[in-house]
């Protein structure tokens, strides 16, 4: 069915050109209608899988001479967050989406970016069209996820990860002026004879330039002095726990504990104010380390005999002129969480911060229990095993008798709760044995879980252990709302507004929603890969951090939003080959500024705007 014919424009040659055709095809009930010659009005009811515009050339576009595609798009709506993401793909439906870096161009594949928006706002999303013949690495080496740009197969409009009811009002969208621009980085490109080594003393990449890279160790040294003086205090708004200080006095419990105050669920400081929860998570010294013995002649620097690529270390040494700089590291992340209005420690992070009892802080204790049988198919325990409660209970107990921070941690107030293991495979274990057989098992275990912390950490919060997105079964929200505390569910998307009031049932009460993980990231820093949510520089990090935790302060039912992850991952990839450029610093520990000033004007207005509302919802 064609909705509209769009045609593409870019600059060749020096002159606009028309480069094709496209039909516009809507998919799972979506309404559109023609607004003029390259502008459409999308109206959504639903956001499953695909929900959107498809649009199918008869023959592959070629946009290898361009260096963006973009979009301009409005939220047409005057109550709702609005989100969408743009999608382009090379050799058929079906690609690989390249989550994790990789060496090797292939067809298939697709790349995607997306954008967040408040009601009645305007935007434009940009897609970079990574050329194999500007970015591509020999196959060889490492280099920056690339598609076939000269055969786009496919272009489309959706919002990805989809998590919402079914409503008639769900979105509405002014979608115009489709167009490619600019031209590529042709002096980008580095010949494969050329190529390696490409990972430079830093653990940055050494082919390309950019704001804010690294060049000498002097750097580094002055990075320290300079930001030291810029660093400011807390916001004046808040108490010693980052909670409303200007805001209503409750009940001191000495212990953080949750209320409902006006229709809106919160977290409460031990104090008695209310608190909105904004942090990071893996906010350590050293978060992933690279094997160099696998390929050394990709680094600059010798591979030390261990092969441990250590680059935020030995960074770190050079920035504060000594190898014990741990303390002084430490003092100073907590001062930058002050100064980029963050008042929460996320969740695996230096156990030695949260030991510090300086700001408040969440802890997992295990991931996986040792001596647990697990399901032989998904990622999650086998239940039904005999021996399950018994092994979990005493795992939960080790962990405690085995580690000092947790202990800490259990009579610490500026411990908000625990975790109690992360992203188990619930959503894909439910539909396979059934609803009403894993309702008692379910049950089980977060009552367990429950009970365990209760003795081992008396008052602390149980903040449940980390749902993978909003899609679950009601068994599960059931079952988790029973027993936890505050519910936690890991979110890339651009928005969470239009999160569902309705996921728990009538006879079980709803229970306050932390955002476990949520980021967005960009490849204009010289990484290879930009994270589960891209957007396309850093200007749009940053004002998409903006919307996405404005969205979080409108909604109800959420307590609090903790960005994944403090620092970039390195750029090979941790163990599973995630690359992502998802930090609020860099390998060199240089803050993205951008990213940090907005954090810091959230939290300067967080409780005004969570009270008041962000744009006059009440």
């Amino acid at each position: 069915m064609r909705i509209f014919v769009l045609v593409l424009l870019g600059l060749m040659a020096g002159r606009a050109a028309a480069l094709s055709l496209v039909d516009f095809r809507p998919v799972h009930k979506v309404r559109v209608q023609q607004e003029g010659a390259n502008s459409v009005r999308l109206d959504m009811s639903s956001a499953e899988w695909d929900a959107g515009l498809r649009f199918k050339p008869a023959s592959p576009l070629d946009l290898s001479a361009a260096r963006w595609l973009a979009v301009d798009v409005e939220n047409l709506s005057k109550t709702r967050q609005g989100r969408l993401t743009l999608h382009v793909s090379a050799g058929g439906a079906g690609g690989d989406s390249g989550d994790h870096a990789t060496a090797i161009f292939k067809k298939n594949r697709s790349v995607n970016t997306g954008i967040g928006l408040n009601p009645g706002e305007k935007g434009t999303m940009k897609l970079l069209l990574a050329h194999p013949g500007v970015y591509g690495a020999p196959s060889t080496a490492r280099g920056p996820y690339v598609i076939d740009t000269a055969h786009i197969t496919e272009i489309a409009l959706k919002m990805q990860w989809p998590y919402e009811d079914e409503v008639e009002d769900l979105a509405s969208f002014r979608i115009s002026n489709l167009r490619v621009e600019g031209e590529p980085e042709q002096g980008r490109f580095v010949p494969p004879e050329k190529y390696v080594p490409f990972v430079d003393g830093y653990g940055q990449f050494a082919h390309a330039d950019w704001p804010a890279k690294i060049h000498t160790d002097a750097q580094l040294a002055d990075d320290l002095a300079a930001e030291r003086q810029a660093l400011k205090s807390a916001p004046a708004s808040w108490d010693h726990f980052g909670g409303w200080l200007q805001g209503p006095q409750l009940a001191a419990t000495g212990a953080f504990r949750v209320t409902q105050m006006n229709g809106r669920w919160w977290l409460v400081t031990p104090d008695g104010h209310l608190f909105f929860s904004v942090g990071l998570d893996v906010t350590r010294i050293m978060t992933d380390i690279t094997d160099g013995n696998r390929h050394p002649d990709w680094y600059q620097r010798t591979v030390p005999a261990d092969g441990q690529m250590k680059f935020t270390i030995w960074n770190l040494e050079k920035k504060f002129g000594k190898a014990d700089f741990a303390a002084d590291y430490f003092d100073f992340i907590l001062r930058r969480f002050d100064s980029w209005g963050l008042n929460t420690i996320g969740n695996w992070s230096a156990p030695e911060l949260g030991m510090l009892s300086r700001k408040p802080y969440v802890m997992s204790v295990l991931e996986r229990a040792k001596g647990v049988k697990r399901h032989a198919k998904f990622h999650i325990y086998d239940f039904e095993d005999p021996s399950f409660e018994t092994n979990m209970r005493q795992a939960i107990r080790a962990r405690f008798a085995e580690d000092d921070s947790l202990r800490h941690a259990a009579k610490d107030p500026m411990c908000i709760g625990f975790f109690v293991d992360n992203e188990l495979q619930f959503q894909k274990w439910i539909p396979a044995v059934g609803a009403e057989k894993a309702k008692p098992n379910l049950d089980l275990y977060f009552r367990l879980c429950k009970e365990e912390l209760a003795q081992l950490a008396p008052g602390r919060l149980y903040l449940g252990s980390r749902f993978v997105g909003f899609r679950q079964l009601g068994v599960l929200w059931d079952a988790a709302a029973k027993y936890c505390d505050v519910v936690t569910v890991n979110a890339y998307a651009n928005s969470v507004y239009n999160l569902s009031e309705k996921m728990f049932a009538r006879d079980v009460p709803a229970r306050p929603i932390l955002v476990g993980e949520f980021h967005f990231g960009c490849f204009d820093r010289g990484m290879f890969k930009p994270g589960l949510a891209p957007v396309w520089n850093q200007a749009e990090r940053a004002r998409s951090y903006t919307r996405f935790v404005e969205g979080c302060l409108a909604h109800p039912l959420v307590v609090g939003c903790h960005w994944f992850q403090y620092r970039d991952q390195p750029l090979l990839g941790r163990g599973d080959g995630e690359a992502y450029q998802i930090g609020f610093v860099d390998v060199c520990d240089r803050p993205y500024e951008e990213l940090c000033t907005a954090a810091r004007r959230v939290g300067e207005t967080l409780y005004e705007k969570r009270v008041r509302g962000v744009w006059g919802e009440k």
